[in-house]
């Protein structure tokens, strides 16, 4: 999924700039110890600075270092600055106006005497590089601890003053005011001697922001009073802004298991020049920030020579590769196959309050393995190349949940499967291949731990096209992509169902990409019966949703809106095929956050509005937390709302008004069926109880094309206008009781598009469940519903089976469904179900019947014995109400039996016991015979016999005393005419020998 492709090399590119720049000013050859060149900083304008040692025109053959100029946007090298002598540069910065260049230069005292190395001095030097004659100062900073030096830059470049912050390891930290003057037209010196100002004492970790302008640092405090007063480390803040003026921002406890440094222990410096801080090689630590106020500190637990706790690798028993063993399988980048170590991880996130802790264990023994932290978008990546990268979804927007866990040994099954093509052989060195980072698709060990054991410093952003990462051992410029087809295959082939609903929730959330989701979607349709599919058809809904309402709205809104259908602050684990726990995720609290209460215009001192920066909404987001625990509006509440109200008006009784206007499109939709399935049906017109706001947002048409006909139009079904009018009340009341009083006034209509959102997205994933199999079938474009006689096929079962899992997630999450839904579903069950099992379904509500449904059971199923026995057996299903009207409808010879039946019934019997007119249907079904004939002979209603009409006289005769002015009279001429029928054709007895 994620990939690390080569975009250039910094350090060959600034190689072939001296090597023209040689050519053209035809210099002398050098020694062959002249160094290549080496990167040393990047400023806040992008600009890289780097040196290399060469010999000048004037130099007569001796060398000096050069300081170069790299604009990574224009693709142009300059020569900043040349040192008439030789030194060894290893932190270096140039103030804005480009007048000042500070640099540190390392210098070696060795011991002649003992034949030892001697002690690593560091001195600072201050080199005006505007002058006519170039003057260099020394800041008098010598110590045996690294120095780095950093220029400010302002909003506004100055050309009067210059600010300096020079950072002693392990001793202070200080900030140099350098008073400018001009000298000439272009030149520019120094005034004066510099102002100096102490910032901060001794800190044991930096971390210099160069884009915001901000440098993050490790101190050790006393916390707690007598007995329980221990030194603890904290991690503190200072802000600059213009003219140097600065801010105290916060300070962090810092509770994971970080190692006591001891102040007189000797540290290792790396040749990371690059490093935004100090680079100590056994201490990686950083400190990652979003503009919407998300704040991590990421510290990875290392090995280190010189701490009090040290851990020794694990040891496990060697395991068999196999008969068959992948690349991936055999361990021949460890030190030894037996031995195995974990890696531990810790991200504080402070915007959360909350310390996550991440564990991989059973990674090949190395002391050099080094974490890479950092974005992808609003990611927190955690990579190492060759190995695993983990993904994790710790912003401030998101409660952490739905990691996406990739490693090399989880994934091992789909290249022995042979699924996936091995990229990046060592045969195209030209095309530079990517090499896939989470699965380990490398071919060649060695150029995979080579990745693993280096150091990768992000650079600034100088494209949207993603991150990039700067290799200091080879130059080489990396940059993060996501491999989409990877992706899928991940999705396909990947061992834990969460990590499978992790993928799904990138896709929905981040991507958006309906490509790309449609292919996911046919991928879970190849196994429907698994337990995942109805998980995943949630998570759809409910992230889409979301999306929908985060194009609209602010955050104080979606915090209140619900993301994932997953638990948040819940640990998370990662297996491999075996079984083997190879990762997790746990979550432990943070105690506190001391953060300045200073607005950004008090800070900045500022006139006018000054909007909130990071500092203010991290500060308003850990308020909102601390004085009162948020909670998103859940679906779980809207289910038993529902059933509660359902009980209310089924004690109520049946004569409510929402059961009269069910009835009423009942009769309609069976009366008009026969005129509607023979078009296609028009797009309706919106609900006006939504707002139509949000369907007027592009939809992916494009992908899925025209809906089908059962699919036109906006309104929703009956049975869910309950759930939705429930949603609306209880998230109106939900965000009264979360928002400020100054944004209440706006519940009602963000409730109202929220339900719109739910309907748009519900929609949507019926359509894409239906374009998975839909187009397959023969009548998907010609009928309402398909003819019910027709046989069915292998296509039309599965596709019976998503919306199967489709209603049961819409009815357990109180999402809508589409009008035409119901009826469409009902059909597929009858079609492809036993009619044992399709009635099965409709006894346990799965299945409704609805007035289309039953309109095309009444013209499609032929009126032949088992016909008649399936059509009364469905009919006494419905209510008695819908039942008598489908009854009307049919005009069969068992129906006129029934009213027949009823009306003599209803006369004979008297009050006392009126409820024997209210026989079920169901023993109706039993007391009814076959019959081909579709209609009673009209010459049968002629035929006089005495008997019967004796009896229908004396019928009329108690009626007519019986009968008020409300009731119908009785219709003596159906009755004759049913009487009659039955006479004839059902009666097993010769009447011609019964004595009358």
């Amino acid at each position: 999924m994620i990939e690390l492709r080569k975009v250039c090399n910094i350090v060959v590119d600034a190689a072939d700039f001296v090597a023209q720049r040689r050519r053209e000013k035809r210099l002398p050859a050098t020694a062959n110890d002249t160094e290549h060149p080496r990167i040393l900083n990047q400023e806040k304008n992008g600009n890289i600075l780097f040196t290399w040692d060469d010999v000048t025109q004037s130099s007569k053959g001796a060398i000096c270092t050069h300081v170069g100029l790299y604009d990574p946007i224009k693709k142009k090298h300059d020569v900043l600055w040349i040192y008439n002598q030789r030194v060894h540069i290893v932190s270096c910065s140039v103030n804005q106006g480009k007048s000042l260049l500070a640099f540190t230069v390392l210098n070696r005292e060795d011991s002649l005497a003992a034949k030892l190395p001697g002690k690593d001095i560091y001195t600072v030097f201050l080199a005006e590089i505007q002058a006519t004659s170039t003057r260099v100062f020394s800041l008098n900073l010598e110590r045996q601890q690294f120095i780095k030096v950093q220029f400010l830059y302002d909003i506004q470049e100055s050309d009067r003053e210059s600010h300096l912050i020079v950072m002693l390891h392990r001793e202070s930290v200080g900030l140099y005011h350098i008073k400018l003057g001009r000298v000439g037209e272009k030149g520019v010196v120094m005034r004066d001697q510099p102002r100096t100002e102490q910032l901060i004492k001794r800190f044991f970790w930096c971390q210099w922001d160069a884009v915001h302008q901000r440098l993050y640092y490790l101190h050790y405090v006393k916390r707690g009073e007598g007995e329980r007063a221990r030194i603890a480390p904290s991690v503190s803040c200072v802000q600059f802004y213009q003219n140097s003026q600065h801010d105290n921002i916060l300070d962090i406890p810092i509770e994971f298991p970080f190692p006591h440094i001891k102040s007189t222990s000797k540290v290792q410096y790396s040749n990371d020049n690059l490093d935004c801080g100090i680079p100590d090689s056994y201490l990686n630590m950083v400190v990652l920030t979003l503009a919407n106020g998300t704040f991590c500190i990421c510290y990875q637990k290392m090995e280190t020579p010189y701490t009090i706790d040290r851990r020794s690798p694990v040891k496990r028993s060697k395991k068999s590769p196999g008969p068959n063993p992948s690349p991936l399988s055999v361990h021949s980048l460890s030190e030894s196959d037996e031995e195995t170590t974990d890696i531990n991880y810790y991200i504080c996130m402070v915007h959360h309050a909350k310390t996550l802790h991440g564990c991989v264990t059973g990674l090949p023994y190395s002391r050099k393995y080094r974490l890479i932290f950092s974005w992808h978008g609003d990611y927190l990546m955690v990579m190492l190349p060759g190995h695993f990268v983990h993904l994790l979804n710790v912003g401030i927007e998101f409660e952490p949940c739905q990691h996406i866990l990739l490693h090399d040994r989880s994934i091992d099954s789909v290249l022995r499967n042979g699924d996936l093509k091995v990229t990046g052989s060592r045969e195209s060195h030209d095309t530079s291949p990517p090499i896939i980072v989470d699965v380990s698709v490398l071919s060649v060990a060695a150029e995979k731990m080579s990745l693993s054991n280096t150091s990768l410093h992000e650079l600034q952003r100088d494209s949207p096209a993603g991150i990039s990462f700067y290799d200091n051992r080879t130059g080489e410029v990396w940059r993060v992509h996501v491999n989409m087809e990877m992706l899928v295959q991940l999705f396909i082939h990947c061992y834990m169902s969460t990590t499978r609903a992790a993928l799904l929730h990138y896709v929905l959330t981040r991507t958006r990409d309906f490509f790309l989701i449609k292919r996911l979607f046919e991928m879970l349709s190849n196994d429907i019966p698994s337990c995942e599919v109805p998980a995943l058809m949630a998570e759809f809904l409910i992230a889409t949703t979301y999306s929908s309402m985060r194009r609209q709205f602010d955050r104080e809104i979606l915090k209140l809106v619900p993301f994932t259908a997953s638990d948040t602050f819940r640990g998370q684990f990662e297996k491999s095929y075996e079984g083997e726990r190879i990762a997790r995720i746990s979550y432990s609290p943070l105690a506190c956050v001391n953060i300045a209460s200073k607005s950004a215009k008090d800070r900045t001192q500022k006139r006018g509005s000054v909007g909130d920066d990071m500092w203010d909404i991290l500060r308003h987001h850990l308020r909102w937390m601390q004085l009162e625990e948020l909670h998103r509006f859940s679906h779980k509440s809207v289910k038993s709302l529902c059933e509660t109200r359902a009980k209310d008006l089924k004690l109520m009784g049946e004569s409510s008004q929402g059961t009269k206007t069910e009835d009423q499109l009942f009769f309609s939709c069976l009366h008009g069926h026969k005129s509607r399935s023979s078009r296609s049906v028009s797009p309706a017109p919106g609900n006006p109880n939504f707002s139509n706001s949000s369907m007027k947002r592009v939809r992916p048409d494009s992908v899925l094309g025209t809906a089908p006909p059962f699919l036109q139009g906006n309104s929703i079904a009956e049975l869910s206008q309950m759930p939705l009018d429930v949603t609306k009340d209880l998230f109106t009341s939900h965000l009264f009781k979360y928002l400020r009083k100054e944004a209440r006034s706006k519940g009602q209509s963000v409730a109202k598009e929220y339900i719109a959102c739910q309907v748009q997205q519900s929609r949507q994933l019926c359509h894409l469940l239906w374009n998975l199999r839909g187009p397959l079938l023969p009548y998907t474009d010609l009928d309402f519903l398909p003819n019910l006689t027709d046989p069915s096929s292998d296509d039309e079962y599965e596709l019976f089976q998503l919306f199967e899992r489709y209603y049961q997630i819409c009815q357990e999450m109180s999402f809508p469904l589409p009008q035409g839904f119901i009826s469409y579903f009902t059909a597929l069950g009858y079609r492809n179900l036993s009619t044992s099992l399709f009635l099965q379904y409709v006894d346990h509500g799965v299945l409704n019947l609805t007035g289309e449904f039953m309109a095309q059971v009444l013209a499609d199923v032929r009126d032949t014995p088992e016909g008649v026995r399936v059509k009364q057996q469905i009919i006494s299903r419905l209510p008695q109400n819908l039942a008598e009207e489908c009854y009307r409808e049919w005009n069969h010879p068992v129906c006129q039996r029934y009213f027949a039946l009823k009306q003599v019934s209803q006369a004979i019997t008297d009050s006392s016991n009126q409820q024997e007119s209210k026989r079920s249907l169901s023993d109706l079904s039993y007391m009814a015979r076959d019959r081909s004939e579709s209609s009673i002979s009209g010459n049968l209603s002629e035929t006089s016999f005495p008997p019967l009409s004796s009896f229908l006289h004396y019928l009329e005769k108690m009626d007519s005393s019986k009968r008020s002015s409300s009731q119908n009279p009785l219709d003596i001429s159906f009755l004759a005419d049913v009487a009659l029928y039955h006479t004839k054709k059902e009666n097993k007895y010769d009447m011609s020998t019964v004595n009358f």
